[in-house]
């Protein structure tokens, strides 16, 4: 599949406000014991849904761990309200990928019985890519724009971005919408305008879009070209859900690391991976660096001032290459 170069710096964008998704999710729960059929599926659609898919236990613990953070930090909900219900305090001061998070969408992921619905997905067993994004948007919050995946993590191959639904999400609470079998075309993100390269109107066919009342614990797994986004939260509680994304544990190309030197030419990190270990990766124009600031692409030229030992990055990596180095998230 060739990258599509859109560059039209005078399109209009896409409104994501303006989505009417007219199509509903099939469930994909009946296909995880023909992997074969999954994958067709998966190609031919550009998502697979699952109803109830995690471990109930995972999830109400991953919930509450979510909106003891909302209750907490943020004054969002009030404490020990299970329902989400918003009290009504802006959001204020939040990052997806805030150190608070940590560790729940790893105790999520790593769960064996998730784990078990995880290996028929990606057809062996898998582990994380450690880029998350955790959400607890309220009413009238931020919603997100109409993107691809891939665009922005170039040189992780063969990963699955994962959606959960911590509560539930209905219609109105603002899950989830995928325009269906457009991950065919390419990617349609607008080189002409500045970061996040927004898609211009008219290129996503707006009959595809599709979506669907979510239930506590369902699973969305996009694929890398699939545009999809956010619809408006227009209801009296928060959207409590969580992005991830899983690769093949057998040799996982993505890693947590920590950097040890660099030179212009080169990087070498220590992996929070024993099984990694210290690898020394080829750095060139053709990396895709974000050490300091994960929306902003830095200029190759200055790689081995600004990137400093005991910088904590995500690293992806292809043979003896380092394809992207973005700033660390809190898996």
């Amino acid at each position: 599949m060739a990258t599509q170069a859109i560059n039209m710096p005078d399109a209009q964008d896409i409104d994501t406000l303006a989505i009417k998704p007219k199509r509903e999710f099939e469930d994909c729960t009946a296909l995880l014991d023909d992997h074969e059929a999954l994958n067709r599926f998966y190609e031919d659609n550009g998502y697979l849904f699952f109803r109830h898919a995690l471990s109930p236990q995972s999830v109400a613990q991953a919930r509450d761990e979510m909106l003891a953070v909302a209750a907490d930090n943020y004054g969002m909900v009030a404490k020990g309200d299970l329902t989400a219900k918003w009290t009504g305090k802006p959001l204020m001061g939040f990052s997806e990928e805030g150190p608070e998070f940590s560790g729940i969408s790893r105790r999520l992921i790593e769960d064996p019985s998730n784990q078990e619905f995880l290996a028929k997905v990606m057809g062996e067993p898998a582990c994380m890519v450690p880029n998350v994004q955790y959400r607890i948007y309220p009413p009238k919050g931020p919603v997100t724009p109409v993107h691809q995946d891939g665009f922005y993590s170039p040189g992780i191959a063969d990963y699955r971005p994962i959606w959960t639904a911590l509560v539930d999400c209905p219609r109105n609470v603002g899950g989830l919408m995928v325009a269906v079998g457009e991950h065919k075309r390419g990617y349609f993100h607008n080189l002409g305008k500045p970061t996040p390269f927004p898609i211009p109107e008219g290129l996503v066919d707006p009959d595809t879009w599709a979506t669907t009342d979510y239930e506590a614990g369902d699973v969305l797994v996009v694929h890398p070209y699939a545009p999809h986004a956010a619809m408006p939260n227009t209801s009296d509680q928060l959207r409590v859900t969580l992005d991830t994304r899983v690769q093949a544990a057998r040799n996982p190309a993505a890693f947590s690391a920590t950097v040890q030197s660099v030179t212009p030419t080169s990087v070498t990190v220590k992996a929070d991976d024993p099984a990694i270990g210290d690898v020394t990766l080829d750095v060139n124009e053709d990396s895709f660096i974000r050490v300091r600031d994960r929306g902003v692409r830095e200029s190759f030229s200055g790689f081995a001032e600004y990137t400093v030992p005991g910088m904590n990055l995500l690293v992806v990596r292809d043979g003896s290459k380092a394809t992207m180095l973005r700033c660390s998230t809190n898996p």
